[in-house]
């Protein structure tokens, strides 16, 4: 099933437009809150005004819009550029509980001939490889890893009117703008845009200099497949800490209170609903072998700051082995006979002049790259406390334990406090889906992480 992709800006804020406009007048005009904003209902000026304002360069007015996209049966590669847009929100359609199978991938417009049918045979092939995983019992979850790059992602992004103008400039101008899916999806949002908030179409507009276009990546392959197995997958460094991190956090205390006549508790603050002091801590750390797969489940962490290389340039050689597939002997077959295929097929693929541009869509969700990313220790509270309970996906609850491990190494003192939310509060939130293993799970963090 092949499909096209569509973005529709499904709902916007109540009143966005005379929102702007009154956070435009509310600094050099005298009156009240309330009061501007009744002046700006059904104000004519009001586009004008806000025009003027962005004009000058002042962007903040336009944040008090918010806008919610659906996007429609685009390709994944669409998603993951998205997902980057660290001021948005979002909710996708998992790959862990739900069979692709028949959901679709997508075709470029350009392609026609044999061009065309060698695409779809290299997309069909995997598709069936993933439904042969699911029909021996493989869990849908690891099937994903035969997933190609192009298959259909279904998802809704909701974001403010700043952020938006951004991600749409960002591939008609920047970096998107060679990939001709993402302009077709930025069109689609800019004329829905401009029929909405008139007021932005001046921001729409070409730069006065373009974003210098990036080389062409070249994706890479090696003499034959490598398979990495599941516990060399994501292994963690830590790149960077702070030197002495208990000083900084009594610093931040300080701060916060100066009137504060006790030392710091770290039971109170990890306890605290607004641990602001973790916020001054910082950590950066280095991933090796996350699949294309982990890094989504990763970047979903919106307070971090992540570099994640060009999809153009993964390794079409090296993939992800999970235990379920290595350990079932019809499923390691149909897994390693796919992937190599695959990895035979997208070389003769960037052969041939017609398909080379859109390498992209020839990763498969299991290869595998190396990121990096730094956080906070609030964040990674939040994010360890998500991410080491047995309910999370396996590789990204591998990553995060080995974060925490080293944590715990440069300063136990905080992070010997830090684990599940049945190690942090001593109750499981998952209701039905609680593993019933809150003791085994509190002597666990409790000690020596093995």
């Amino acid at each position: 099933m092949t499909t096209q992709s569509q973005a529709r800006i499904v709902s916007w804020s109540t009143g966005g437009e005379e929102v702007c406009a009154s956070a435009a007048r509310i600094s050099t005009t005298q009156g009240d809150a309330l009061a501007l904003f009744e002046k700006a209902r059904n104000n004519p000026k009001n586009q004008d005004l806000i025009g003027k304002v962005l004009r000058s360069g002042h962007r903040s007015v336009i944040e008090h819009a918010v806008f919610s996209i659906a996007l429609q049966n685009v390709s994944v590669y669409v998603e993951q550029y998205f997902i980057e847009c660290r001021l948005a929100s979002f909710t996708v359609k998992s790959r862990r509980y739900v069979d692709f199978s028949g959901l679709g991938y997508y075709v470029p417009e350009t392609l026609e001939g044999e061009a065309l049918a060698d695409y779809r045979k290299y997309m069909d092939g995997l598709f069936a490889a993933y439904q042969a995983l699911l029909d021996a019992q493989v869990p849908k979850e690891d099937a994903r890893f035969l997933l190609p790059y192009a298959f259909c992602s279904n998802f809704y992004c909701t974001l403010n009117a700043r952020e938006l103008v951004e991600l749409i400039r960002s591939i008609r101008f920047g970096r998107g703008r060679g990939i001709p899916e993402l302009r077709s999806i930025a069109n689609q949002l800019a004329q829905q845009l401009q029929a909405m908030f008139p007021a932005l179409a001046g921001e729409l507009d070409g730069p006065v200099r373009e974003e210098p276009q990036p080389e062409p990546c070249a994706p890479l392959f090696r003499d034959g497949p490598a398979w990495v197995p599941e516990a060399e997958a994501g292994a963690v460094r830590l790149l960077a800490a702070p030197a002495n991190p208990g000083k900084l956090l009594e610093y931040a205390r300080r701060a916060a209170d100066p009137q504060a006549d006790k030392p710091l508790s770290l039971d109170e603050l990890t306890a605290s609903p607004r641990p602001r002091e973790l916020e001054q801590l910082s950590y950066t750390f280095a991933i090796s072998d996350l699949t294309l797969a982990g890094v989504t489940h990763l970047v979903r962490h919106r307070m971090q700051s992540v570099i994640v290389p060009p999809i153009q340039t993964v390794d079409h050689s090296r993939f992800i082995l999970p235990d379920t597939i290595r350990n079932n002997a019809a499923a390691l077959e149909i897994y390693q006979a796919a992937l190599r295929e695959a990895n035979r097929a997208a070389r003769a693929l960037c052969d041939d002049p017609a398909l080379r541009p859109y390498s992209y869509y020839y990763a498969v969700a299991g290869n595998v790259m190396d990121v990096m990313t730094t956080l906070n220790a609030r964040e990674l509270k939040l994010m360890i406390r998500l991410r080491t309970c047995t309910r999370a996906q396996w590789e990204i609850r591998h990553v995060v334990m080995g974060m925490l491990r080293l944590l715990r190494e440069q300063y136990p003192a905080l992070f010997d406090r830090f684990g599940p939310s049945c190690y942090l509060t001593g109750v499981c939130p998952e209701g039905r889906m609680c593993c019933g293993r809150q003791e085994e799970m509190r002597a666990l963090f409790g000690g020596k992480l093995s």
